[in-house]
């Protein structure tokens, strides 16, 4: 009888879960486990090293050398059958930053806010807050130099500002996370964001 399977760090959360061809259809549908998405979002995304991204998922070299050998079987087949591709979703958990006006109370602002309030959702209930300086408007520094960086060392999923710029939203994006604009934000907001 073979031991059960450790559980894996993930930190990365799709947005999307399910892909297909536009110019054909098929029956065939592709099962990409969410532990094999971590391992394409640590090495293609990130462009970690195997022994830097098992070290994140926390398992051995070996394991991972395996499931993303198996992670780029499934890509590929799916780009070469056209099959449909589902990634089956662990994570229910995320992080999401928020620039605020306020340091007690949630004043959604732009990047450039004094304060970044972080929460930890977990089975939509909010387990953690911080409230951290915001280093764009203490240092003076450009958002796009120093936020996604911020949101890449506290795991960050989301980031919700007034007002996102274009190469703002890139940065953000090549790091994992994911932006939205919303011109009022309530901390039951943070429920809906999936």
């Amino acid at each position: 009888m073979g031991r059960d399977k450790l559980k894996r760090k993930l930190q990365f959360k799709p947005l999307c879960t399910s892909f297909g061809a536009l110019s054909c259809k098929s029956e065939d549908t592709i099962h990409l486990l969410h532990e094999e998405m971590e391992a394409l979002y640590l090495m293609d995304n990130q462009g970690l090293y195997q022994a830097d991204a098992a070290s994140q998922m926390e398992v051995s070299r070996t394991t991972f050398a395996r499931i993303i050998k198996n992670a780029r079987e499934k890509v590929s087949m799916m780009l070469i059958t056209g099959a449909n591709l589902v990634i089956d979703d662990d994570k229910d958990e995320y992080a999401v930053m928020l620039p605020s006006m306020k340091e007690d109370v949630l004043e959604l602002g732009t990047p450039n806010a004094p304060f970044l309030m972080l929460y930890r959702i977990h089975e939509n209930e909010i387990v953690d807050k911080q409230v951290l300086e915001n280093p764009v408007f203490v240092e003076n520094k450009r958002p796009g130099q120093v936020l996604p960086l911020l949101c890449n060392e506290h795991h960050v999923n989301f980031f919700v500002a007034t007002s996102i710029g274009a190469g703002f939203k890139s940065a953000l994006l090549s790091k994992g996370v994911y932006t939205q604009s919303k011109r009022t934000f309530l901390e039951t907001d943070l429920f809906t964001l999936m």
